[in-house]
């Protein structure tokens, strides 16, 4: 999860989210990230946050950014939907 509202520390989770990712244990793991406090004014929309977090890059698994509001659960089930969908193939 990230918080879409604080585009400084994008830098640092983009970061902390590829050293993962090099992890042998994940190699192929599908990548599902949560953009957080799109209730607030002035969020980053999912599309900039798989782009500030580099996420275009990762050509060999599954990623989507799913906008979502913890505050509301706005977003939530939509994007553990899409993560289940892209487990079994349908994506």
């Amino acid at each position: 999860m990230v918080d879409s509202a604080d585009k400084r520390r994008t830098d640092e989770a983009a970061e902390e989210l590829m050293s993962l990712l090099e992890e042998e244990e994940l190699k192929s793991v599908a990548v599902l990230v949560f953009a957080n406090k799109q209730d607030l004014l002035g969020a980053m929309s999912a599309a900039e946050v798989m782009k500030e977090l580099e996420l275009t890059s990762l050509k060999d698994r599954w990623v989507h950014v799913q906008a979502c509001s913890a505050k509301t659960g706005s977003g939530l089930e939509d994007g553990l939907t899409e993560l289940m969908r892209a487990q079994r193939g349908e994506r």
